[in-house]
């Protein structure tokens, strides 16, 4: 049996924009999904998916190539996309399929809720690259795209810079805990959001330079840990006001929690999944204050990040 734990992400700055290679900040998160590789007899893979109340919502069959397996037109979503994973480490590793895969049975547990958008793509990307030996880098580009900062928090201990560079990224682990951090929160906004769509937004609206800039200044600067907790508000209102420009999106404080005592920073692709509060006042008075308007989930940055 060989187990894999990929944990899931949390893009803190430079969304979109690190996708030009612009450095961002990352963190993995506590919670992650659970892989476990079995043998068995027979020459089928078989693939098993729980979610995170142990609920089986994923079930296939996948027979080898070699006794006529192959995608068929009416397999379901997760099923193409199983197969288009595995054919893609193929073509890394030619005769990956054949040596390392049939004649298998993966279990996978998810630790977060499925909709939360914590990672459950990229924590399968991560452990199916180390599976089966392929560059996970290379493995994303010839699946989901994007720019694979979600893959280096997959076996990230702490925090990181996030570099992108190819399939060969620059990852530098941050040794990074400034106090104000533990009055901050990252609160669901009960919808799942399409990071694709995000992503072709941005490459239509198109990046100015000194956009890019401003983006790598301000994680640069946050990264100083003698900064306090009202200059990395104002930072991270900075950072939504220059993205918010690039797409011709209000930012999300503006939009949802105008009156709300500190900042609020979208993370990852606008428009859905978490974002992230700074305020002075209390956990409880944050907490009721998001509960009240509708927001359930408020998870503190010492419950949700790993290495905290």
């Amino acid at each position: 049996m060989t187990h894999f734990s990929p944990h899931g992400k949390l893009l803190l700055t430079g969304e979109y924009f690190v996708l030009d290679g612009v450095p961002a900040l990352a963190v993995p998160t506590k919670r992650g999904q659970r892989f476990e590789f079995n043998y068995t007899r027979g020459a089928s893979l078989v693939w098993r998916a729980h979610d995170h109340k142990d609920e089986l919502w994923f079930r296939s069959d996948l027979s080898s190539p070699a006794i006529g397996g192959r995608p068929q037109p009416n397999d379901d979503p997760f099923t193409a996309r199983l197969w288009e994973i595995l054919l893609a480490a193929d073509e890394l590793k030619p005769g990956t399929l054949e040596r390392a895969t049939f004649g298998q049975a993966v279990t996978s547990r998810l630790e977060f809720n499925r909709q939360w958008g914590l990672g459950s793509s990229s924590t399968l990307i991560a452990a199916v690259a180390r599976w089966l030996g392929v560059n996970p880098y290379a493995l994303l580009e010839r699946t989901f795209g994007g720019s694979g900062y979600d893959l280096a928090c997959a076996f990230a201990e702490g925090p990181i810079l996030y570099e992108r560079n190819g399939i060969s990224p620059v990852v530098t682990e941050l040794n990074w805990k400034p106090t104000w951090l533990q009055q901050t929160y990252f609160v669901y906004l009960n919808q799942k959001q399409n990071s694709r769509e995000g992503i072709r937004a941005y490459r239509a609206a198109g990046a100015s330079a000194r956009a890019k800039e401003e983006i790598s200044r301000i994680t640069t600067a946050l990264l100083n840990d003698s900064l306090h907790l009202r200059a990395a508000a104002q930072l991270l209102l900075e950072h939504e006001e220059i993205v918010g420009q690039t797409l011709g999106l209000t930012p999300v404080q503006q939009r949802l929690f105008p009156d709300f005592p500190g900042a609020v920073k979208s993370l990852g692709a606008w428009g859905g999944d978490f974002v992230w509060a700074l305020s002075e006042e209390s956990p409880e008075k944050v907490r009721a204050y998001f509960n009240s308007l509708g927001y359930a989930v408020v998870i503190g940055y010492d419950e949700m990040v790993l290495g905290a």
